[in-house]
């Protein structure tokens, strides 16, 4: 499991990382989708291609690429895990993330105040 800040991920991700509207859609979903094309993962090439090939026949699975499932991006005051890595026909992968919640140590304060700017207590989010 790897922790990696925004600008670590941008430079494993390759020439298109995320950029900021898709991390403001991906806090308002919370959850999203990365993409990685299969240079980015080493799979491009008529090696690769073959390789794939009898790989998928035989049911086996292909390496994660720059990232797996557990991995953590931190960005901003959100953080996102890694929940799913699924393999494109090409090679590439996706990398689907969901949102974390905020840790239990960040509590209001005496007062209600809370980091978000809301006051009282805070409600469980809603898994959609």
């Amino acid at each position: 499991m790897k922790r990696l800040r925004r600008a670590e991920l941008a430079e494993l991700v390759g020439p298109h990382p995320p950029s900021d509207a898709f991390w403001t859609r991906a806090v308002e979903a919370e959850r999203g989708v990365i993409g990685v094309s299969p240079a980015v993962v080493g799979e491009d090439g008529e090696d690769a291609a073959r390789a794939r090939r009898n790989r998928r026949r035989r049911g086996e699975r292909g390496a994660d690429g720059p990232l797996s499932t557990g991995d953590i991006v931190d960005v901003g005051d959100h953080s996102f895990v890694v929940v799913a890595v699924e393999e494109t026909g090409a090679g590439g992968r996706r990398y689907r993330i969901d949102l974390v919640e905020p840790r239990s140590d960040e509590r209001p304060s005496r007062d209600g105040d809370r980091s978000d700017g809301a006051t009282g207590p805070r409600r469980p989010r809603s898994r959609r």
